[in-house]
């Protein structure tokens, strides 16, 4: 499988923090095979948790969002609400943290960090920056000397929340940006805003934010997220 398909993104797949949990966490190298699959015990525990509180939402893999410049570890879709996830295992670098949630905020209305303790305090000067985003730490002291003898992606996590996050609206130029020029040009169709026979992207960007109600916007966002088929792993779309 490649690590991403062309048209989801500009990242540049050969980069480590580019690739896909998946991908890195079957690589040669040790160290971030190693860290994959720590971060991936994590990004599941935290799934779980948004399945209890949005049953109805479509869970959602790898998603590049912020123009292609950060790709969220998780995010759920609802049909008019989206959640962005950025997941900090024991082994992963902290030094794009604050870059990558902050893009999140641009494009979705609510964002979360999911860390170890041992990024604990990276996260919670981040936090008071941002305080509108939401912290979980893994609650299991011993973790990361757990995740190090067992090394399974089916190691138990307890995660604690210390923050919730507030939902705030995002900008919608930046929330557009998520989606693929056919997901905008099929928006465009429904909501009947005429972008010419041969639309581009950037004029589509400017007649829906110019045109559209945020809220009508955001929902059709949704609808086109959850109905994208391209996915490196996600929910059946619906």
């Amino acid at each position: 499988m490649a690590v991403l398909r062309k048209k989801e993104a500009l990242i540049e797949g050969a980069e480590p923090w580019a690739q896909t949990a998946d991908a890195a966490a079957l690589s040669n190298n040790k160290y971030l095979g190693r860290a994959a699959r720590s971060e991936l015990a994590l990004r599941n525990a935290m799934e779980n948790v948004l399945r209890g509180r949005m049953p109805d939402a479509r869970m959602c893999h790898e998603m590049v969002m912020g123009e292609g410049r950060v790709r969220a570890d998780l995010v759920a879709v609802g049909t008019d609400h989206i959640v962005a996830v950025e997941v900090k295992g024991r082994y992963d670098d902290t030094s794009r943290l604050l870059h990558q949630v902050g893009m999140y905020q641009l494009c979705v209305p609510e964002v979360w960090m999911v860390v170890t303790e041992h990024h604990g305090d990276d996260a919670r000067l981040i936090r008071w920056l941002l305080p509108s985003v939401g912290l979980m730490v893994c609650g299991n002291e011993k973790f990361d000397l757990e995740w190090e003898a067992k090394n399974s992606p089916d190691l138990r996590v307890d995660l604690r929340i210390e923050h919730e996050p507030v939902p705030r609206d995002p900008i919608p130029e930046m929330m557009m940006r998520i989606c693929w020029a056919a997901e905008l040009e099929a928006i465009c169709t429904r909501l009947k805003i005429s972008v010419g026979s041969r639309p581009v992207r950037k004029h589509m960007v400017s007649e829906l934010s110019r045109l559209a109600q945020p809220i009508e916007l955001r929902r059709e966002i949704c609808t086109a997220l959850r109905a994208r088929e391209a996915l490196w792993r996600a929910d059946p779309a619906r």
